[in-house]
């Protein structure tokens, strides 16, 4: 129950927001489904971990042990989920 909520939430906001741009109806409708979609594609993409593949097959290579290009890796999308956040916090463009 709270995983629909928390996945209600954006998709409702998003709605709010295509309702904002004065979309018909019918484009309303395909907006949304298409959002979903997108979201759906995303979230699968990232629990079946697609790059999993390229990575085994570059880890011999790597000078690095495998577990620190991992930590690399979160480290990079930490930073990059950070400035996105002081973006939106402090409204900077």
């Amino acid at each position: 129950m709270v995983a629909f909520v928390f996945g209600l939430r954006p998709r409702l906001r998003f709605a709010s927001v295509l309702t904002e741009l004065g979309l018909p109806r019918d484009a309303l409708v395909l907006a949304l489904v298409g959002f979903n979609l997108g979201v759906e594609a995303g979230q699968l993409a990232g629990s079946s971990r697609p790059s999993l593949p390229l990575a085994y097959f570059f880890a011999p290579r790597l000078v690095l042990p495998p577990r620190w290009s991992w930590f690399g890796g979160s480290v990079a999308i930490v930073a990059v989920a950070l400035v996105w956040l002081l973006e939106r916090v402090f409204d900077m463009n």
